[in-house]
């Protein structure tokens, strides 16, 4: 629980304009080109778009403003790491043309025994986005870890590929525009969108992801800066690929209607990585909008999970 006086603490308000082409620059990141996002002169954002809010319009708590009390708070120890991330939207999504007040506040701070028996710190965060109305609109809450040492290399990530693949002339990633919209008779539980197995991750996927997104810490990018955090490589951003499974999710059972999605990071990504996406419905729920699905979504690597999420619906074939 917590006990330092860290929970509550605020920061200042913020205006986010919802930009349109914000929101293709971030669907394309994600590899996807439906015309929801790139055609529709205002189109919602995609699930995991708000988190760019933070770093091109405000603040987040690993990079606060100055003289805020969100500044005071000491993280000068150890090395951070996303835990998870859970975004609620409370009816449609905004819309490109929409400007939002955000209001960021430590939602908890507590402490746990890692399974190595360092001391791990957790920092969760929450956004409130507020339309013009002051409607709560949105809400965005992502879990950072602090550990007491610096990352060591596990011999998993010793087996990452010592030259990773970089893109290629010509190559084109359209999996996810594949993807057909739910039916009807698709609305049960166990169905689902198929897998898509991407082709290996480039750098340039990752530093796009990192423009489209705003989090542009170096190890993402630099080898240099990863190393001397005790990482063998750059490594890529985990909501990357949390983003790319709202994202599959978002094509099948169309890009209004989610409600939520929460995702929690299990592995590290690398350069190289042939990463697969898949997704079905756990159960059918009852939503204050109508009937909805929940969905259980995994991206693996070879067969072992990398990103574990979940999401909400609203069942609208």
């Amino acid at each position: 629980m917590n006990t330092d006086g860290i929970k509550g603490v605020r920061g200042p308000d913020y205006q986010v304009p919802i930009e349109r082409g914000a929101i293709r620059q971030f669907a394309r990141s994600l590899y996807s080109n439906h015309p929801d996002w790139l055609e529709d002169p205002n189109p919602v954002v995609p699930p995991t778009f708000l988190l760019s809010a933070g770093y091109h319009w405000g603040y987040i708590l690993e990079r606060p403003p100055a003289g805020s009390a969100l500044a005071a708070i000491d993280q000068s120890q150890g090395v951070g790491t996303d835990g998870e991330h859970e975004f609620r939207y409370f009816g449609e999504p905004p819309r490109a043309g929409t400007i939002l007040t955000a209001r960021t506040q430590v939602a908890d701070h507590f402490y746990k025994v890692g399974r190595s028996g360092g001391r791990l710190e957790f920092f969760v965060m929450q956004t409130d986005f507020h339309d013009a109305s002051g409607r709560l609109a949105a809400r965005w809450r992502p879990t950072s870890i602090r550990t007491e040492k610096v990352a060591t290399a596990t011999p998993a990530n010793q087996q990452r590929p010592a030259e990773p693949a970089w893109w290629r002339k010509g190559e084109t990633r359209p999996q996810l525009d594949a993807i057909n919209r739910a039916s009807p008779d698709d609305l049960v539980v166990g169905a689902g969108p198929g897998s898509v197995t991407l082709p290996p991750l480039t750098l340039t996927e990752m530093i796009r992801y990192q423009g489209a997104s705003g989090e542009d810490s170096p190890g993402h990018h630099d080898a240099l800066a990863a190393r001397a955090h005790g990482y063998p490589n750059c490594f890529s951003v985990g909501m990357q690929h949390a983003g790319v499974l709202a994202t599959m999710a978002a094509h099948w059972l169309g890009t209004h209607n989610v409600r939520r999605f929460s995702a929690r990071f299990l592995d590290t990504v690398w350069p190289g990585d042939v990463l697969t996406y898949q997704a079905h419905i756990e159960r059918l729920v009852t939503s204050d909008e109508g009937p909805a699905v929940e969905l259980a979504l995994l991206c693996t690597r070879t067969e072992k999970p990398v990103v574990k999420a979940s999401a909400t619906f609203l069942a609208r074939p």
